[in-house]
C-alpha cells in the first residue's frame, strides 16, 4: 500500500478554496510506475487530474505546466500551473514543502525548499514567477508550509550558520531562523522562510504554518533514518 485515506493530511485552509494540499506520510514509490500512479488516483480520487513531478535535485529550478509540459521533467524541485486538471506532486524526508495559492487568478504551485533551496530561495522564486507570468497581486497569493524537520532535530555546523549570514539580512534571519544553545546552531527551516515570505510582501495572514516535525516517527525522515529513509509525498490539485 502507497497511500490511503488515514495516512495523509490536508490543509484545511486551502482546502476553504477549493484548493487539496495534502501531505502523505506512507511509502509511495516511483511515480513513473504505472501501477503507483493508479494507486494515488484511487485513494485521491483524481481520476480526471494528470500527475506531473519530476525529479529532485535541491535545485531552484521551476517548471510551469502548460499544455506542451510533459508529465516528469528531470532536474526540478517546482512546479507553478493554472490548469485545472493536474495534480502536482513533490517529494520530502525532512525538506520543506512550500504550497502557493493565488486566490484571485486560481493559480497553484508547489516547490521542494530543503537547506539548499531555501538557500537559493526556491520559494521566493515560485512566487516572483506567479507574479510576472499572470500579473498576481502580492496581496492574494497565500503560503502554506508543508511538515519538515524542527529545529530541535535539526542541528548545523557553525560553518552552515555563517553561510547564511554571509548571504542574507539580520531581518531575513531573525525571530529565531537560527537558534543557539552555547556553541551549537540549530536551523528552523519553515521560520527561516516565513521571514523570506513577510520580506517580499506576502501578508501575515496569509501564511499558513505547523509545529509537526519528520524526525518525530510518523513521518519519513533521512537524518533519522540514513539512507533506509522513504519518502513523504506533497500533492496540490483543485478539486
Amino acid at each position: 500500500m502507497f497511500i490511503d485515506k488515514e495516512s495523509y493530511l490536508k490543509i484545511k485552509e486551502l482546502e476553504d478554496f477549493g484548493v487539496m494540499a495534502i501531505y502523505t506520510k506512507n511509502k509511495l514509490g516511483d511515480i513513473r510506475d504505472k501501477s503507483v500512479q493508479e494507486q494515488i488516483i484511487k485513494v485521491l480520487k483524481i481520476e480526471e487530474k494528470i500527475i506531473y513531478s519530476g525529479f529532485q535535485t535541491h535545485s531552484d529550478n521551476i517548471v510551469v505546466i502548460d499544455k506542451d509540459t510533459p508529465v516528469y521533467t528531470e532536474n526540478c524541485d517546482g512546479f507553478i500551473t493554472d490548469r485545472k486538471d493536474v495534480a502536482i506532486f513533490t517529494k520530502y524526508a525532512d525538506c520543506l514543502p512550500i504550497y502557493i495559492y493565488d486566490k484571485e487568478k486560481k493559480i497553484f504551485g508547489c516547490v521542494h525548499s530543503g537547506w539548499s533551496g531555501s538557500y537559493k530561495k526556491i520559494g521566493v522564486k515560485a512566487i516572483e514567477i506567479v507574479l510576472k507570468k499572470y500579473n498576481s497581486k502580492i496581496e492574494n497569493i497565500i503560503v502554506a508550509f508543508g511538515i519538515g524537520i524542527s529545529p530541535e532535530k535539526y542541528e548545523v555546523g557553525e560553518e552552515f550558520y555563517l553561510k547564511f549570514k554571509e548571504r542574507f539580512s539580520d531581518k531575513e534571519l531573525n525571530n529565531k531562523a537560527f537558534i543557539r544553545k552555547e556553541n551549537r546552531y540549530f536551523f528552523d527551516n519553515q521560520r527561516f522562510n516565513y521571514n523570506l515570505m513577510k520580506g517580499i510582501g506576502i501578508k501575515e495572514e496569509n501564511i499558513i504554518t505547523n509545529s509537526l516535525c519528520t524526525y518525530d516517527g510518523e513521518f519519513h525522515s533521512y537524518r533519522r533514518d540514513k539512507e533506509s529513509s522513504g519518502r513523504n509525498g506533497a500533492y496540490i490539485y483543485f478539486k
